[in-house]
């Protein structure tokens, strides 16, 4: 969700104390063919039993389609809220910890923080509805008027001071956003001991599949030109100003011709995989010399980017820039585009980003919208919507409060175990490993060793003062102004991330928040993050069996340990460092796997999209990340589990489904922990944008490519689920 030492493994194994994590001293049995089992009979381990009970389809054989098999009841009782266009084990959990948000962010307190009441302001002003009913789009109009307004939401638009570095540098400045170009400070992937400026090609406001092949996805762009025109609509009428619908649409052609051409010049996921190529070191003083003269003044407009943290950058700063030809492109593309065209397009960017944070009338026109792109049929739940943000924007403050209520310090010391088990596993696995040459293999377990766990909460959660800190340099919030509370916080996280520039790194640091329910591996510090907010059923369970958990939150945590070693990850040694550390000869055997891994997921063609989108097939590349990942964690999970039942001995079965054995439960745990219903305009979405495989294809793929699954399954020679070409990288 990135050196072996055979002395220490073994010490590892015979010093670990001997845990049984279900904790089941009250066992009855039960005979099955002759033999008994001892059956766990904890409370946790009787609701796993029913969970199972409730998610296994029995009429479906599991050497055929193991997926529909571990899922199909699930589906069956799990439609799609009309709200969302997915519902997954994922959402269910999310719609969990949302529910503990909103008791803690409702619930006042004279002993709160001052961190944690500025956040209960931040909820409060969110929920306030009658508030942003009468404060209406003003807020917004007024944020865009200091920048000359949105000139297609004027009856008269002077551009005569209009610069677009101007308004690109306060967009970033002010709002963190990255249109036309992405401005970042972070890990130089050089020397990660200290941080760099990162300059790349924008993002885009529509999927760039979209935009390069517009006559495939008609109903798409038509919900975008509309999308458009109706909130220029909206934002002009509370101006009081009388646009003509020929005029708006006008308007909206140029700035979608203009995108279309950003899209032309923006390089495609697929071909920003080498991170060699996109690590291109210059001067201020190098950039200039590689653009137009009359493209932009690099130093004003970075100048004005980081203003807020008064760091001064000269002729001779040295910044990295990721997409060389793109700039190259953009400048002549600028050059050519009239300013009004320029200035509506970055407007709309941020009208787009911010209408959300207005009134009723603005977040219909984007409900009108995602009901064509995903599939939904009623708006999201405003308090779903202020908790959500209120975790994006207010996360550490959030976090603490959920860790203190609602994660205990059993869960941290399990996941802690298993994910050692599952990082030993990892070492093991490249120590036996036959494709690597001896020298790229010690390199890699090195790396393997070096992996930086963050599991749970950072250490200063419990440190007050460390909150305080923290959150120093954030304004007061408003209990009455929702808008501005978004642009005290956008500021003050945009200052927060620039101020590193130059500044040694934190190597601990953390990928995400706490209440998050997600995983995630960072190449630049060779770190996994594993959230509190994921550690709970369905993913972990304390006193349960280990099997479930090991197939959960263990694959989860083994996906995290390949990304390590899939094929961006690879690219970055132990320090997260930039570094050509393989050999060529077993470079060349990564490639032809990870080829195998491309063609296998590449071939997938998902059936009834037709309507929605020209080529409904996985991309294989864009995905091949995901899919290593999703392979090697499995197969680490399966491996780890396995040392534990050797060191703990064989697990008890579940009650009600003691038919099932332990290593069945791991599989079974594993598979039901993607179950999902999803629409086909989401679905359809997900294989355009997500870098991830569909659920149903991450299990058939990665248990396919495991003989270990047909083992313990029992599955033929010919059975779907036991192909005889396996592609295995890790």
């Amino acid at each position: 969700m990135g050196s072996q030492n055979n002395s220490r493994q073994e010490h590892r194994e015979k010093d670990m104390p001997q845990r049984d994590p279900a904790n089941t001293s009250n066992h009855s049995y039960e005979a099955m063919g002759g033999r008994s089992y001892n059956i766990c009979t904890t409370a946790n381990c009787i609701i796993s039993a029913s969970n199972l009970i409730e998610s296994v389809d029995d009429s479906v054989n599991p050497c055929d389609d193991f997926y529909q098999y571990a899922c199909g009841r699930w589906m069956e009782k799990n439609p799609v809220p009309e709200s969302t266009y997915v519902w997954s084990q994922f959402e269910v959990l999310d719609n969990q910890v949302n529910n503990a948000l909103n008791t803690i962010l409702s619930s006042p307190n004279v002993n709160d923080s001052k961190p944690t009441s500025q956040l209960k302001v931040f909820y409060k002003a969110c929920m306030n509805f009658s508030q942003l009913e009468t404060l209406g789009v003003s807020p917004l109009t007024d944020f865009l008027k200091q920048y000359g307004g949105w000139p297609m939401t004027q009856e008269r638009w002077n551009g005569t001071a209009f610069t677009w570095q101007t308004l690109l540098g306060e967009a970033k400045r002010t709002m963190g956003r990255d249109y036309l170009l992405s401005i970042w400070v972070s890990a130089d992937q050089r020397n990660t001991n200290t941080s760099a400026i990162y300059i790349d090609q924008g993002s885009l406001g529509l999927p760039h599949s979209v935009l390069i092949n517009t006559e495939g996805y008609l109903s798409k762009v038509s919900a975008y030109k509309k999308y458009m025109a109706s909130t220029a609509s909206v934002i002009a009428s509370s101006l009081n100003q009388t646009l003509e619908e020929d005029a708006i649409y006008e308007d909206v052609n140029a700035i979608f011709d203009f995108e279309m051409a950003l899209a032309n010049i923006t390089m495609p996921e697929e071909k920003r995989r080498d991170s060699e190529r996109l690590y291109n070191q210059m001067t201020i003083s190098d950039l200039t010399n590689l653009t137009s003269a009359t493209f932009v003044d690099w130093l004003k407009f970075l100048n004005t980017v980081f203003s807020e943290v008064s760091i001064n950058i000269d002729n001779n700063t040295i910044v990295i820039v990721n997409e060389i030809e793109y700039i190259k492109e953009l400048s002549l593309l600028i050059n050519s585009t009239r300013s009004r065209t320029i200035a509506n397009y970055i407007m709309w960017r941020l009208v787009k980003f911010l209408g959300d944070e207005t009134n009723e009338a603005m977040r219909d026109v984007s409900f009108q919208y995602n009901k064509v792109f995903s599939g939904i049929s009623t708006q999201i739940p405003h308090s779903l919507l202020c908790i959500s943000k209120a975790n994006k924007y207010m996360g550490e403050a959030v976090g603490v409060e959920y860790v203190k209520s609602y994660f205990p310090q059993q869960t941290k010391d399990d996941t802690s175990t298993i994910t050692e088990d599952i990082q030993e596993a990892f070492k093991e696995s490249l120590a036996s490993n036959t494709w690597m040459d001896k020298e790229t293999k010690l390199k890699a377990i090195e790396k393997a060793d070096a992996i930086i766990k963050l599991i749970g909460y950072p250490d200063w959660f419990t440190n007050d003062m460390e909150l305080e800190s923290y959150y120093n340099e954030l304004q007061e919030l408003s209990e009455d102004n929702h808008f501005l509370n978004i642009k005290a916080l956008r500021l003050w996280m945009t200052t927060l991330e620039l101020s590193e520039y130059g500044l040694p790194t934190e190597r601990n640091r953390w990928a995400t928040a706490p209440a998050v329910v997600n995983a995630f591996y960072m190449s630049e510090f060779n770190s996994i993050t594993l959230p509190a907010a994921i550690l709970q059923p369905p993913f972990y369970q304390a006193n349960s069996l280990q099997a479930l958990n090991y197939g959960a939150i263990g694959q989860v945590i083994g996906h995290e340990l390949t990304h390590a070693f899939d094929d961006e990850g690879r690219q970055f040694d132990k320090e997260g460092n930039i570094v050509s550390w393989w050999s060529n000869a077993t470079l060349e055997a990564f490639m032809d796997r990870t080829q195998c891994i491309v063609n296998q997921y590449g071939n997938i063609t998902i059936q009834g999209l037709d309507d929605l989108m020209p080529n409904a097939t996985i991309n294989g590349v864009i995905t091949q990340g995901e899919n290593i990942a999703d392979n090697g964690g499995l197969r680490h999970a399966f491996l780890a589990y396995q040392k534990f039942v050797e060191r703990n001995g064989e697990e008890p079965r579940l009650p009600g489904v003691a038919h099932f054995t332990p290593l069945q439960l791991f599989f079974l745990s594993a598979a039901k922990s993607w179950c999902s219903s999803i629409t086909r305009e989401g679905l359809a979405n997900q294989i355009l944008t997500d870098q991830h495989s569909p659920n149903r294809y991450r299990v058939m793929g990665a248990m396919q490519n495991m003989k270990q699954f047909s083992s313990v399954w029992n599955c033929s020679s010919t059975a779907p689920m036991n192909p005889p070409n396996k592609c295995i990288v890790w």
